[in-house]
């Protein structure tokens, strides 16, 4: 058993992508050619947006998202306590001012309440994160009265009660990362909009403020999603749906078997594609080194908060407490849409094995 094991989907439709890539060589249009273009409104519309924006990365989605929306240097940005890295580093690549607000320890997501105590005048924008999947609280965040952008790195085909993850705030932030639910074979990103300045900016920006060749109408970079990568992650959104069926279902498995036990696990704020099942407890390094002992894999999401992070010192950020003891019991379980029913059962059986040599009374 891997913890999730990418080559499977490869397998799976290796013929589909081998045919995919094909193309794109016979093709000769390698660098924003008709894959980008038409992956980017596949993906938009799935997300329930009109525009799509092909990047090379989630983070560059993030930080050329924050600048099509107004960011600039001195600004502050909200944005959890507990995400990647990528989320907080983004807006400071801008030159702007992370400002960490805390997290809600009962769906492990943005606290809408501390964001509006943490807003200031200088507030551009917030950046809520659908953590493992879980749809953030963005319509009570949309109060918070700032330009708000989706990190969306993990919520592929997740939807809240408003709908499509993607689709409520002014843009997103996608990651094509290969372990994400929809991953391509390298980095890759997109920004979704439906506004079309917001868009039009995004363009700009990936591409050397150029709208015509040779000439560069503001500041931009170079940050454009592979046509190779977009050919891939055509291929693989057509199965991006069934997949995410069979995660949901290891998760529904996963919740049955461990109601009865002391562990924590993620409120469902709406339809999490669970990109990751997580759970928590006290106990969570003895936990993990008796599941690694029954050759069960975990991996840890995330155990330093972003506010401790050496990188952010500089910053003076608040102490959220709810942060810092949620990071030091998470722990992510195996959930990948071609873990067959064996292993589920396997980790399972390990995870009642632990508490059961303990009387079940440790959480």
């Amino acid at each position: 058993m891997q913890f999730n094991d990418v080559r499977l989907q490869y397998e799976e439709l290796s013929s589909d992508i081998d045919s995919a890539v094909m193309r794109v060589l016979a093709g000769g249009r390698y660098i924003l050619g008709p894959a980008v273009q038409t992956f980017e409104e596949e993906f938009a519309r799935y997300c329930g947006a009109s525009t799509g924006v092909g990047v090379a990365s989630g983070t560059d989605a993030l930080r050329i998202g924050l600048g099509a929306l107004g960011v600039r240097a001195g600004d502050e940005v909200l944005v959890p306590a507990v995400s990647a890295a990528a989320t907080a580093m983004a807006v400071t690549q801008l030159r702007a001012i992370p400002v960490f607000v805390d997290i809600r320890l009962d769906d492990f997501t943005m606290d809408p309440g501390d964001a509006s105590r943490k807003r200031s005048s200088r507030t551009k924008a917030v950046v809520p994160v659908h953590l493992y999947g879980m749809p953030a609280r963005v319509k009570e965040l949309s109060e918070v009265g700032a330009a708000l952008l989706e990190d969306a790195a993990q919520a592929h085909g997740s939807d809240g009660p408003w709908g499509r993850c993607g689709g409520f705030g002014r843009a997103a932030a996608f990651s094509f990362y290969p372990t994400k639910n929809l991953g391509a074979y390298g980095d890759g990103g997109m920004i979704v909009t439906s506004e079309r300045a917001v868009a039009e900016r995004a363009r700009l920006l990936r591409n050397y403020g150029e709208r015509e060749t040779q000439s560069s109408e503001i500041l931009g970079g170079n940050s454009r999603l592979d046509e190779i990568q977009a050919a891939i992650l055509r291929v693989k959104l057509k199965n991006l749906e069934a997949w995410n069926r069979r995660r949901r279902e290891i998760a529904r498995t996963y919740r049955a078997a461990f109601k009865g036990l002391p562990l924590g696990m993620q409120a469902e704020t709406g339809k999490s594609n669970y990109h990751l099942f997580v759970v928590t407890t006290s106990m969570r390094d003895a936990l993990r080194q008796h599941l690694a002992s029954l050759d069960v894999p975990t991996l840890v999401h995330y155990p330093i908060p972003l506010p401790r992070h050496k990188a952010f010192a500089e910053f003076n950020p608040a102490r959220c407490p709810n942060a810092d003891q949620l990071c030091a019991r998470v722990l992510s379980l195996p959930i990948h849409s071609a873990l067959a029913d064996h292993d589920v059962e396997r980790v399972i059986s390990a995870v009642r094995s632990f508490f059961d040599r303990r009387g079940g009374t440790v959480r």
